[in-house]
């Protein structure tokens, strides 16, 4: 079962950059099915008005985003997994993309880059 997350009010920031998600048993890069494209996971921080969360998230391709860029996810879901003795939740998104920083009175040399 995948459950699609309501991530509108969240911010995302990459805290790790994106690897390739290898097959455990010969150590190949997972394939997407669908696509034939690499699978990734890229490791973010999820901020709301509660708080933060650190997820690993897989997404199809590299989004070659580098480490703290903030970054738009789209289609999140998460996937409820068990194995024997373990369980957990995987996350998978459609897409993760860079996005600007958010501009602020306070952010360094915002006014000199407006021309103020």
């Amino acid at each position: 079962m995948r459950l699609r997350l309501d991530i509108t009010n969240t911010q995302f920031l990459v805290t790790r950059a994106a690897e390739p998600r290898l097959n455990f048993d010969t150590g190949a890069p997972r394939i997407d099915p669908d696509s034939g494209l690499a699978l990734h996971s890229v490791q973010v921080l999820a901020l709301d008005e509660t708080g933060g969360e650190v997820l690993n998230v897989t997404v199809v391709g590299d989004p070659k985003v580098p480490v703290t860029q903030p970054v738009t996810v789209a289609g999140l879901v998460a996937i409820p997994w068990s194995q024997g003795d373990r369980s957990g939740v995987a996350f998978r998104a459609d897409s993760i993309t860079a996005r600007s920083a958010p501009s602020s009175a306070g952010s360094s040399g915002s006014a000199d880059q407006r021309g103020k």
